[in-house]
């Protein structure tokens, strides 16, 4: 009898909440203000985006913030959900190869409606390397998988959360963890090579970057606005350069996190962090080269010797590599809340928080055309041969081709 109570009460607070949507306003009805998202350009499309195939990963990614990149290597697509549930696809099909779970959420009795709390655990996904796959949890595990069946190799237990995908060479993989420290492990055993160690801030946004791993260097980002080029071997820094000093009375204001991967152009660096600059740094000893006012917490994206930008207000810029010049801006997607720009041919393709996705030139940021996807994207995407594809936060992988309209 105790338990139907319950069961009786819980139907009516849900019936309750339904009811209270009536006193919500219509958004459609009010001018728009100055953080409202912009609304939809009309223009003439140039080309449509056509699906190859969708698949359904797991219970999708939660509620957490979790972004998962898929990762291709040859034919085959590494995704996964929040909740433990890794995939490998034929990129080509989407047929599924091998899936494994690699642990299981927090449980809790479904009677206890008064804990809303998401019991997600995977946020550091898709790494790969060495014929492994690399999963990191918010528990602050870092899985290696075997690629060809999915099979568990090492569990490695780091000091916090993952929240970016690993990074490997043959013999070492790199991750991030939350707490400001960068981790070396030997790839075949998970043993601790290294630990380079920063000093968190005590206000962060909620993400990390992914290492870039290249001849013989990690160069990452992190929280306190630094940016480091690490020796492999040892984990000594060849060199750091804070991106932006913190400024500001309150901790909000002093946020300055380098949270999108760093960008390697032949022997330049570029890296962008939250409230601060675009710059490029030579990579021999970190010397700026340029900088410009272009705040971002996105990883960068290049082609037609420009680097693309997803701005902290969501304009997508394009600055000349050699000199950080603009060539364009587009500001038609201002505060839609884009994902990370991919680029590829000719295009640039950003998710936004409405379920679209928006392919715009290289060449001059003029919109070419719309897709809806349906549910919000916020997991960066990726592409190999023309198809580029996305995971939307519901946990459906979409396989995408742009093609021209004659």
């Amino acid at each position: 009898m105790i338990r139907l109570n319950r069961l009786l009460c819980f139907l009516v607070l849900l019936t309750f909440v339904g009811g209270c949507s009536i006193f919500r306003g219509n958004r459609a009805d009010k001018e728009p203000e100055a953080g409202d998202a912009a609304p939809l350009l009309e223009f003439t499309p140039e080309i449509e985006v056509e699906r190859v195939w969708s698949k359904r990963i797991g219970k999708g990614l939660g509620r957490k913030y979790v972004q998962i990149t898929p990762a291709i290597v040859d034919d085959r697509i590494f995704v996964s959900d929040a909740y433990g549930l890794v995939f490998a696809l034929d990129r080509l099909t989407g047929d599924v190869i091998w899936r494994t779970q690699v642990g299981n959420p927090d449980r809790r009795s479904w009677l206890d409606i008064s804990n809303r709390s998401d019991p997600s655990f995977v946020s550091g996904g898709i790494g790969v390397g060495t014929g492994k796959v690399f999963v990191g949890t918010v528990r602050g595990e870092l899985i290696a998988l075997n690629m060809d069946d999915g099979s568990e190799i090492w569990r490695e237990t780091l000091s916090s959360e993952i929240l970016a995908p690993a990074a490997a060479t043959s013999d070492v993989v790199v991750v991030q963890t939350s707490d400001g420290k960068m981790y070396a492990l030997e790839s075949e055993s998970g043993e601790t090579r290294w630990t380079f160690d920063t000093q968190d801030p005590i206000v962060t946004l909620r993400g990390t970057a992914s290492p870039v791993l290249s001849d013989g260097l990690a160069y990452a980002g992190f929280a306190n606005g630094l940016l480091a080029a690490v020796e492999l071997e040892s984990g000594f820094p060849r060199w750091e350069q804070r991106l932006k000093i913190p400024e500001g009375t309150s901790e909000l204001e002093r946020i300055n996190d380098v949270d999108g991967r760093p960008l390697i152009l032949g022997q330049v660096v570029y890296a962008a962090n939250h409230q601060g600059t675009v710059q490029a740094r030579r990579r021999s000893d970190g010397f700026m080269l340029w900088e410009k006012p272009n705040p971002s917490f996105h990883a960068l994206a290049e082609g037609l010797e420009l680097v693309f930008v997803v701005t902290d207000d969501d304009l997508v810029v394009a600055a000349q590599q050699e000199s950080g010049n603009e060539a364009w801006i587009q500001e038609a997607f201002k505060n839609r809340i884009l994902t990370d720009p991919l680029a590829f041919h000719n295009y640039i393709v950003v998710g936004d928080d409405k379920g679209y996705l928006h392919v715009i030139a290289q060449r001059d940021g003029r919109p070419l055309g719309r897709y809806k996807i349906g549910s919000s994207i916020r997991s960066p995407m990726v592409e190999e041969d023309g198809v580029f594809y996305a995971l939307t936060n519901k946990g459906h992988l979409e396989a995408l081709r742009i093609s021209r309209i004659e």
